[in-house]
């Protein structure tokens, strides 16, 4: 199977991208002192949180893909292929999903389970502090009681979405939905492990002792506000298809800091910003991605240090 690792977040990316990849740089072919082939990629900003139920910047979202998947995820042409799910049904309503999983394994050995996206989609749904909990609505996936959970604060209620058995995931929607295999693809609906999530509590997502991967690669190295190293994770059950056996991931904020490191054989792909595209544009390295992108101001009408904010004419109330 030709498959590829998704660097780019699949809902959030930026228009008009351009970008410096695999410019002769030295860490691309040398390696790191573990030995086996290193890119080095220059993002601007640094990792929030690897918890895929609380990230919602790019950045998390990208390293996230790196070391989980999900059912479904993207070959090299950008298509919608299976992933965990090694096959699916869809009923004649186009209501019923049927996920029949594959053999893969979390990286404390454990199999991944129907009941690991169970667990990580009801929390999701049920979390207060998940901004993407409506993808489970009909502004989303349409999955069963999405809406009343969300929307109506029903706790009582879980999602319509069942563990049959250990390797068969069951998926109800409320309507036809679309989109609902592209959204597979995205971290919000990755899988999570119950008891590895339990056991770590607010401390999940935040350090390499509180990760557990399932997918290409796994957090080795994470150091807050600089870097976040991935290693090729032998055990993932398309391991032969992993090509990189390293990926450092940099925060630099500068855009001509990156260039400047791409240009030193530092980096290996590197964004840039419109000021030096002329500078770049005929460098048989640069490359225009159009992608889809979404950024928003999200006010705080509630904080009590700002009480101007809770006017009704303020908060559109």
């Amino acid at each position: 199977m030709n498959r590829k690792v998704t660097l780019l977040c699949t809902a959030a990316a930026c228009m008009g991208l351009a970008a410096c990849g695999n410019g002769g740089g030295s860490n691309a072919e040398a390696g790191t002192a573990e030995g086996g082939k290193t890119i080095t990629i220059a993002k601007e900003n640094d990792v929030v949180s690897l918890n895929s139920i609380l990230a919602i910047d790019q950045k998390s979202f990208d390293v996230i893909g790196m070391f989980t998947e999900g059912l479904m995820t993207l070959d090299a042409d950008n298509n919608i292929i299976p992933a965990i799910a090694e096959s699916y049904e869809l009923s004649d309503d186009q209501l019923t999903y049927t996920f029949k999983l594959r053999d893969a394994k979390w990286s404390n050995g454990e199999a991944v389970k129907a009941q690991d996206f169970v667990f990580a989609w009801n929390e999701l749904a049920h979390n207060d502090e998940a901004e993407y909990s409506y993808l489970v609505t009909d502004d989303g996936a349409c999955i069963k009681n999405g809406n009343e959970i969300v929307y109506d604060g029903k706790d009582d209620l879980d999602l319509g979405v069942t563990a049959k058995d250990d390797k068969t995931l069951v998926v109800e929607l409320d309507k036809k939905s679309p989109q609902f295999l592209s959204l597979m693809v995205f971290p919000s609906f990755y899988p999570i492990n119950e008891e590895f999530y339990k056991e770590k509590g607010d401390q999940y997502g935040l350090a390499v002792e509180n990760l557990l991967a399932n997918g290409p690669y796994k957090v080795v190295e994470w150091t807050k506000g600089n870097s976040v190293k991935v290693a090729k994770n032998a055990d993932y059950w398309d391991a032969g298809n992993v090509k990189v056996d390293n990926i450092i991931v940099n925060a630099v904020p500068d855009f001509s800091t990156s260039a400047l490191d791409f240009e030193n054989g530092n980096t290996d792909w590197t964004q840039l910003n419109s000021t030096l595209i002329d500078r770049y544009k005929d460098n048989e390295a640069f490359k225009e991605e159009p992608e889809s992108c979404l950024w928003y101001l999200q006010y705080n009408v509630s904080d009590v240090n700002y009480p101007s904010m809770t006017n009704p004419s303020v908060a559109g109330q």
